[in-house]
């Protein structure tokens, strides 16, 4: 039997899904999502929802005032709205007009299953105290668009107690809610390496004596041993390169190379020590073959991890919706990235939580892919955990 607040989400099931369905359909890429702004504004205008503004005409933030007796806490909500740069294989009702660009990680469910709360929440206010922020984000995947939401100064006035934010995972079936406290997700930082030698006929490369590209071949394999034999094995640390450039022709040595990659890491004492590591490797590398070495290091999202006393709230909210054999731990910290990690940065009483996607019986979603679907069937469990945390937690 379904829970009451479960329940109350099942009933507005179809608005729910005709919600992700617009959007799906037109989907829209990191930091040009207008129409999906506007729809989402629209939505939350007939419900009576109070808007603040937000710069460049992306990302919403609603406001709704509980009317329970009680101070209460400040909450927010998030879900992410934007799409990538994938064309669509499916063969569903609602698959993407637009050429090349597809809702294939969910982003579309995650605003539905909002404004379904949103829907909730303005009929139950007498049920909860405090203020609930509905944060509509644009730019997850590129790793930016929680950034932009915090200049925008979303978690301030009132300043953000709580913050929740729901992803879908393929791990775990339809009605299943995934937790984990403590660590949990990966930090996201990038880097460019520019390896300079001389150019040459590739007929003699002894003439030459500073070959670019094996020093730069050197550079990367030295920059494993960094995991290997710099880095506590114990300490969750990856990295990956994946680009390598040089050269123009099959007998010419050029004169520069220049490769790419990203680093994982989910201790920040760790993850502060690796952009001299590399450093020290390319430029001794670079070196030892008489050639340059420069580094271009960007810092991204920091690692993710989840308050434990706020875990206990939602585990209890989602024992409640969806009963207590349904709630799963999450075993393994993963190495992929979110940039909710940046509002934890801010807000630390906060948690990332997973929701089952997967249907037994059918293909297993694949995020990031042109086949990928996201099943309905989920929705209401997600926007159902959104409601039972604020009435828990207030």
């Amino acid at each position: 039997m379904a829970s009451e607040i479960l329940q109350k989400a099942l009933e507005i099931k179809e608005y729910i899904v005709e919600a992700k369905r617009k959007i799906h359909r037109e989907p829209e890429l990191s930091m040009k999502e207008f129409a999906t702004t506007a729809f989402v504004q629209s939505e939350l205008k007939k419900m009576g929802v109070e808007m603040i503004p937000l710069g460049s005409n992306v990302g919403v933030l609603g406001i709704i005032k509980g009317e329970k007796k009680g101070e209460g806490k400040v909450i927010a909500l998030r879900a992410d709205m934007d799409a990538l740069p994938i064309q669509e294989t499916t063969d569903i009702p609602d698959k993407s007009i637009v050429s090349g660009v597809m809702h294939a990680c969910g982003h579309d469910c995650h605003t539905a299953m909002l404004l379904g709360a949103a829907k909730l929440l303005m009929s139950m206010k007498d049920r909860f105290s405090g203020t609930v922020k509905l944060l509509f984000q644009p730019a997850e995947e590129n790793l930016d668009g929680s950034k932009y939401m915090i200049d925008q100064g979303v978690l301030d006035n009132p300043k953000v107690d709580y913050i929740l934010g729901l992803h879908g995972h393929s791990s775990y079936n339809v009605g299943e809610i995934a937790l984990r406290e403590g660590p949990y997700m990966a930090s996201s930082d990038f880097f460019t390496a520019k390896i300079t030698g001389k150019s040459g006929h590739g007929a003699y490369p002894h003439r030459i004596g500073c070959d670019p590209i094996l020093a730069a071949s050197n550079c990367v394999m030295a920059i494993q041993s960094i995991i290997t034999r710099q880095i506590d094995a114990l300490d969750n640390l990856v990295i990956s390169i994946c680009e390598i450039h040089g050269g123009t022709a099959k007998n010419i040595i050029p004169e520069t190379v220049e490769f790419s990659g990203s680093i994982r890491c989910q201790n920040m004492e760790v993850r502060n020590s690796i952009e001299q590591r590399i450093r020290d490797v390319i430029e001794g590398v670079a070196s030892s073959y008489k050639c340059k070495a420069e580094l271009d290091y960007h810092y991204g999202v920091p690692p993710l991890s989840n308050s434990p006393e706020v875990v206990e709230i939602v585990r209890t909210s989602a024992k409640k919706v969806i009963g207590s054999e349904n709630v799963k731990y999450i075993d393994i910290p993963a190495m992929g990235s979110e940039d909710f990690s940046r509002y934890l940065e801010v807000v630390p009483q906060g948690v990332f939580a997973r929701m089952g996607i997967c249907v037994p019986g059918k293909n297993v979603p694949v995020f990031h892919k042109g086949n990928f679907i996201f099943p309905e069937e989920a929705l209401p469990y997600g926007t159902a955990l959104f409601v039972q945390f604020v009435i828990d937690a207030n």
